[in-house]
C-alpha cells in the first residue's frame, strides 16, 4: 500500500510554484517587451510635417502616449508582471539557501563505528549503545524516543552480523527486505491538515467554481458579440439590412451612425445639444454653399446618438473646427470607429458583389483619414492648402490639378503660383509630403495558366500584378492576352524581378517564391485623423459594365518601392473576350487609386497545341556492366551470370545466316 509523504521542508512546493510563475511570467514578459519596442520603433520612426494640424497631433499623440504609458503600467498585467517577478526572485533565493536533507539508512552510522569494523568491536559497541538506550532505562518523558533509537541499533547490528539480514540490506537496503511505496505530495503539511482544509476548499471552490467560470462566460459572451474583424454582431446585421447597390456617401454615413459601437459606447450630455447648434450651422453653410445640398436629420434614424454621430462626421469631413473638450473625445471616437466599421459594410458589399458600393465605401474611407469630403481635391492632403487658395488659383489660371501626381508633374512655376501665399519654408513642407504620398504605377499585369500558353475553359487563372511606388518613364502597353507592361529607366536595371516575373509559372505553382522587400512603409501624413494609420492597398478585378466584382479585393501593404501580387480564380465557363477592370484602391490617400482595362482571352481546351511525343523506351544494358549481369543474374541464376550467356548453336547459327540472307534477298527485290 502506497504511502503519502508532505514537503515538510517546502523545498518541492517552492518549485511547484517557481515553475508555475515561470510558465506565465515569461511568455508575458516576452510579449511586453516586443509591444514595448515595436511602439518605441514606431514612435522613432514617424516624422511630422511642421504645420499647425500636424503640431497639434504631434502634441496630442505625445500626450496619449504618456496616459497610456502611466495606465500601462498600472495596469493589472504590469503589476502581476512585477509581483510575480518579485515572488519568484524571492523563492529561487530561499531555495537557494535549503539544504535538502537526504535520509540514508546507515548502519555503521547508527552504531557510530567506521566502515570495516571487526565482528568483537561490532558486538561490543552494540552491548554499550543498548545499555544506554534499553526502554527499560528511558526517562519517562523520552521513552518513545529510546524505543525508537534501541530498534534502529538492534536492526544495525543485525545487518552487520546476521547473515539474511546482511541479504535483506544489501538487495533492498534495509534490514526488513522490500518496503512500502512511498509518494511525495508537492504541498506543505499546514496547508492540508485538519484545520485549514476547509480555508483550502474555499480558495480552490472560488478559483475553479467561480473565477475561472465567470472569466470563461464573459469571454465567451463578448466574442460570440463579435465578428472575426471585431465588429458587433448587431452593427453587422444593421449593416446588412441598410446597405444597398445604389448607396451614396450619405447613405453610407447614416448607416454608419446607426452602429451598435456608437449607441453602447458613446456618451449623451445634456450639453451637447447646445454645443452641437452653432457646428451645425456652419455645416449647413458650407453643404449649400460648395455643393448646393441641404444637411438635415434624418428622419429614419433620429436616435440622439445617430444625430451627434452624423453632425460630427460632417464637421470631420468639412474640417470644421470643434471647441468643445468633451466633443472633441466624441469625434476623434467616431472617426476611429467609423473607420473600423467600413470594412463591415465593406464585406457586405463584396458579399453581394456590388462594385459600385464598395468603391464608395473605400472612398469614405480615404476621406474619413484625410478629412476631405468625397469628391474634393486631392491636393487638400498637403499641408497649408485648403479650399480658399484652391479657388483662387482655379479662378485666375482656369487650372485644376486631379492628383498630388499631377501637380507634382506641373512645371515649378506653376506649383509655386498654386502656393504663393506660402513661405519657402512652408513650400518645402508642402513638397516633402507631396513626395512622401504614394504614387503607383503598373509595371505589369496579365493572366496565366500553370503550364499553358493559352488560357483555357475551367483553368484556374492566375492574376499577376507588379506595382512600383514612383515615378514611371514611358509607358509600352502589349495586348496580348491582356497584357500590360509599363517600363521604367529605374527598372531596366532591376533584372532579377524581370525574370520572376517572366517564370510565372514558377510563381504559379509555387516553385518560386515572390521576393518581398523587407522595407516598410510609414505611416500616412493625415494630420485631422486622431491616431496614426498604417495605408494599405485593396487590389481587386470587376467589371464596370454591370457593375459586379469580378474577384474579391486582396490586401496589400507595404508597397515602398515594388510589390508583385498573385491572385488566383476560377476561368469563365464560356470561350471569348471578356473586359475587366483592375482596380487598386488605398484606404488612406486620396487621388492616388489606379484602374485600368484588361481583357482575358478564354479559348477552348482543344487549341491547346499538341504534347510533344516523348520516347519513353529503355535501351538494354550491356552484357559486360553491373546492371547486364544483374540482369542475367535475375533470368538465369547465379551460375548463368558465372558462365555468361548462352551460345547460339551451330544449327541456331545457320538458320539466324538464312533469314539474314532472305531478308538481304527481299530488300534487293524491293
Amino acid at each position: 500500500m502506497a504511502q503519502y509523504t508532505y514537503d515538510e521542508q517546502g523545498v518541492t512546493f517552492n518549485y511547484f510554484v517557481l515553475s508555475v510563475l515561470a510558465l506565465f511570467l515569461v511568455p508575458l514578459t516576452l510579449q511586453w517587451i516586443y509591444k514595448t519596442v515595436k511602439d518605441a520603433k514606431a514612435k522613432a520612426g514617424h516624422t511630422y510635417c511642421n504645420c499647425e494640424p500636424c503640431k497639434n497631433k504631434s502634441v496630442r499623440l505625445a500626450s496619449a502616449r504618456k496616459r497610456s504609458a502611466v495606465r500601462h503600467v498600472a495596469s493589472a498585467r504590469i503589476l502581476f508582471i512585477v509581483l510575480g517577478w518579485i515572488l519568484f526572485s524571492f523563492l529561487a533565493y530561499k531555495i537557494s539557501l535549503t539544504e535538502v536533507q537526504k535520509v540514508v539508512w546507515d548502519p555503521y552510522d547508527i552504531l557510530q563505528i567506521p566502515e570495516g569494523t571487526e565482528l568483537p568491536d561490532i558486538k561490543k559497541t552494540y552491548r554499550k549503545l543498548s545499555l544506554v538506550y534499553h526502554p527499560d532505562k528511558a526517562p519517562k518523558d523520552q521513552a518513545e524516543e529510546y524505543e525508537a533509537k534501541f530498534v534502529e541499533i538492534t536492526k544495525a547490528y543485525k545487518v552487520l552480523t546476521d547473515e539474511d539480514t546482511r541479504k535483506n540490506y544489501e538487495e533492498f537496503g534495509h534490514p526488513d527486505g522490500k518496503q512500502s511505496y512511498t509518494m511525495g505530495i508537492a504541498l506543505p503539511k499546514w496547508l492540508v491538515e485538519g484545520s485549514n482544509s476547509y480555508f483550502t476548499l474555499a480558495f480552490y471552490g472560488l478559483l475553479f467554481g467561480i473565477l475561472l467560470p465567470t472569466h470563461i462566460a464573459r469571454w465567451w459572451y463578448r466574442s460570440r458579440r463579435l465578428t472575426k474583424d471585431r465588429i458587433l454582431n448587431g452593427s453587422m446585421a444593421l449593416f446588412f439590412k441598410e446597405l444597398k447597390e445604389n448607396s451614396t456617401h450619405r447613405d453610407l454615413i447614416d448607416i454608419l451612425s446607426t452602429s451598435v459601437e456608437f449607441k453602447e459606447k458613446l456618451t449623451i450630455r445634456p450639453s451637447d445639444e447646445a454645443n452641437l447648434v452653432p457646428i451645425v450651422t456652419i455645416i449647413k453653410e458650407e453643404m449649400e454653399n460648395r455643393y448646393g445640398q441641404k444637411f438635415e436629420k434624418s428622419k429614419r434614424f433620429s436616435a440622439p446618438y445617430c444625430y451627434k454621430v452624423k453632425v460630427l462626421v460632417y464637421a470631420h469631413l468639412l474640417r470644421v473646427e470643434v471647441t468643445d473638450a468633451g466633443l472633441i473625445k466624441d469625434q476623434e471616437f467616431i472617426v476611429e470607429t467609423s473607420v473600423h466599421l467600413l470594412n463591415g459594410l465593406l464585406q457586405i458589399a463584396l458579399v453581394k458583389l456590388w462594385l459600385q458600393s464598395s468603391s464608395r465605401i473605400m472612398d469614405l474611407s480615404q476621406s474619413l483619414v484625410q478629412a476631405i469630403f468625397p469628391g474634393e481635391s486631392a491636393l487638400l492632403q498637403l499641408p497649408y492648402v485648403n479650399n480658399a487658395l484652391l479657388r483662387q488659383y482655379y479662378r485666375s489660371k482656369k487650372r485644376t490639378f486631379p492628383s498630388v501626381q499631377k501637380f507634382l508633374d506641373a512645371p515649378e512655376d506653376q506649383r509655386k503660383s498654386l502656393l504663393k501665399p506660402l513661405s519657402s519654408d512652408q513650400y518645402l513642407d508642402c513638397m516633402e509630403v507631396a513626395k512622401a504620398i504614394p504614387q503607383l504605377h503598373t509595371l505589369k499585369a496579365e493572366f496565366r495558366v500553370a503550364g499553358d500558353n493559352i488560357l483555357t475553359v475551367g483553368a484556374i487563372v492566375t492574376f499577376i500584378l507588379k506595382l512600383q511606388n514612383g515615378v514611371v518613364v514611358g509607358v509600352e502597353s502589349a495586348k496580348t492576352n491582356g497584357k500590360a507592361v509599363e517600363h521604367s529607366a529605374v527598372n531596366e536595371k532591376d533584372d532579377e524581378d524581370d525574370e520572376a516575373l517572366d517564370a510565372v509559372d514558377a510563381i504559379i505553382e509555387g516553385k518560386k517564391e515572390i521576393k518581398e522587400s523587407d522595407e516598410r512603409i510609414s505611416p500616412a501624413h493625415a494630420p485631422y485623423y486622431p491616431g496614426e494609420k498604417k495605408p494599405y492597398w485593396w487590389v481587386y478585378l470587376g467589371d464596370p459594365k454591370v457593375n459586379r466584382i469580378i474577384v474579391p479585393p486582396q490586401k496589400i501593404t507595404d508597397i515602398v518601392t515594388k510589390k508583385t501580387i498573385k491572385i488566383q480564380f476560377p476561368g469563365p465557363p464560356k470561350a471569348g473576350t471578356y473586359t475587366f477592370s483592375y482596380f487598386v484602391r488605398s484606404d488612406s490617400f486620396v487621388g492616388t487609386d489606379l484602374r485600368q482595362d484588361i481583357k482575358l482571352v478564354i479559348q477552348e481546351p482543344s487549341d491547346l497545341p499538341p504534347e510533344e511525343d516523348f520516347d519513353d523506351t529503355i535501351s538494354e544494358p550491356d552484357e559486360d556492366s553491373i546492371a547486364g549481369q544483374m540482369k542475367l543474374m535475375r533470368e538465369q541464376g547465379i551460375s548463368g551470370a558465372i558462365s555468361g550467356p548462352p551460345k547460339p548453336q551451330p544449327n541456331q547459327k545457320a538458320k539466324a545466316d538464312d533469314s539474314d540472307s532472305d531478308s538481304d534477298s527481299d530488300s534487293d527485290d524491293d
